[in-house]
């Protein structure tokens, strides 16, 4: 592993553990970096700011760690492994959502918005419909889905993983049907 890998993942580490102790906007680059072993110079070489770090953590401890090679045939068992690793590190993922104002809610919406204007895409091979409907779909999805996963968060974890990707997995069933017959019916889609 490189050595800056290592480094980053030390700091990483050392951020998880303080929100143990306490809330993350209580948390600074200071206290970071001393309980890091490294003056800040060495964290400012690495990351803008705690906020960086913290995108860092969610996208390669959760979201390419659980989410790589998400497809239409594996997708609810790649969101069971990410509720599952949320779970895990139960802590630091309700401190983190519930103590960065609306910073990280932003970008869970914003990373989920880009997986399902994949899905669309792959759901709509003759490009039918305009690039504004795909994107307002995107986030209509994304904002659900981070919505249900932020409220689950922000409770507890109470819900076992499973029983929140099946009712997700229903309701994208419905919706998806819903989506295309109102796009067809309000002439969003282009007839070429």
């Amino acid at each position: 592993m490189a050595e800056s890998l290592i480094t980053k993942k030390a700091i990483a580490d050392s951020l998880k553990s303080l929100t143990k102790e306490k809330s993350f906007d209580k948390i600074s680059v200071k206290d970071i970096s001393e309980k890091c072993g490294i003056n800040r110079q060495t964290f400012y070489y690495h990351f803008v700011d705690k906020f960086a770090l913290l995108e860092w953590i969610y996208q390669t401890e959760l979201l390419e760690a659980t989410l790589q090679d998400v497809s239409f045939e594996n997708w609810r068992e790649k969101f069971i492994d990410t509720l599952d690793a949320m779970r895990a590190d139960k802590r630091f993922y309700i401190n983190t959502i519930n103590h960065t104002e609306d910073y990280i809610q932003r970008y869970m919406i914003e990373q989920a918005g880009s997986l399902f204007i994949r899905a669309i895409d792959e759901l709509d091979e003759s490009s039918k419909v305009r690039d504004e409907q795909r994107r307002f779909i995107s986030r209509f999805f994304a904002y659900g889905v981070c919505g249900i996963v932020i409220e689950w968060a922000v409770g507890g974890m109470q819900e076992e993983p499973e029983y929140i990707v099946g009712n997700l997995w229903e309701l994208l069933t419905h919706c998806e049907r819903a989506a295309y017959t109102h796009v067809r019916e309000e002439g969003f889609i282009d007839e070429r």
